[in-house]
């Protein structure tokens, strides 16, 4: 089985781009896979995501706007969690296609759409948001994300279980961030040196991927 963590953006469609074409991968690839899905914002990333939208990074007051509401769709997120992990990556899927590819606003109506199209009942996801435990839960994916030294989003984090004592592969370069063709043809030749048996080899001679151990990553 592979385990993959998905550092990203809650609101970015870029991100969905790369999650749907690392679904796509280990789907048809008929690989077991459990997807731990990590939001994450830093200076870096916001500054990345706001130059995505045509905002001017100098902008402290759409860059204040553009942070809380990555902040509130992280806790969103980790509202949804509650009611397990498929229904929750659906609905972060869900706001990022609504917010960033249908170009609708972040706002309750959207949410209560990708709340329901993710079999979601809207008005307790909302309660739930604001609890001590969702903010505790998103602070955790912060300090991962520092741990990690995660400077990129989205970045994608891949282990094999079946061979524990393989290092995994850190991958942060996926292409144009117009194109999902592109994505899904550069995601795939990575991961395909990713496997099992060239795990380690091949990420010797690829400088973008990060070679990391899984018990250091879960400390």
């Amino acid at each position: 089985m592979w385990e993959v963590f998905l550092y990203i953006n809650p609101l970015c469609s870029y991100c969905l781009k790369v999650e749907r074409s690392i679904i796509d991968f280990t789907r048809k690839n008929n690989i077991d896979t459990q997807y731990h899905f990590v939001t994450t914002y830093n200076m870096a990333t916001i500054t990345d995501y706001m130059l995505m939208k045509g905002y001017k990074p100098s902008d402290l007051e759409k860059r204040n706007e553009v942070t809380e509401n990555i902040y509130e769709a992280a806790c969103l997120y980790k509202a949804a969690a509650c009611r397990g992990n498929k229904k929750a990556r659906n609905l972060l899927m869900n706001l990022q296609d609504q917010v960033n590819v249908q170009g609708k606003p972040f706002n309750e109506a959207t949410v209560k759409i990708a709340a329901e199209n993710s079999g979601l009942n809207f008005k307790a996801i909302v309660k739930e948001k604001g609890s001590e435990a969702v903010k505790k839960a998103v602070k955790k994916d912060q300090e991962l994300t520092c741990e990690m030294d995660i400077k990129k989003a989205p970045t994608v984090v891949v282990f094999d279980d079946n061979h524990p004592r393989q290092p995994g592969v850190m991958l942060t370069k996926f292409g144009s961030n117009s194109s999902e063709e592109i994505i899904n043809e550069n995601l795939t030749a990575m991961l395909e040196r990713a496997m099992p048996q060239q795990i380690h080899d091949n990420a010797q001679h690829h400088h973008e991927n990060r070679v990391i151990n899984l018990s250091n990553f879960r400390r």
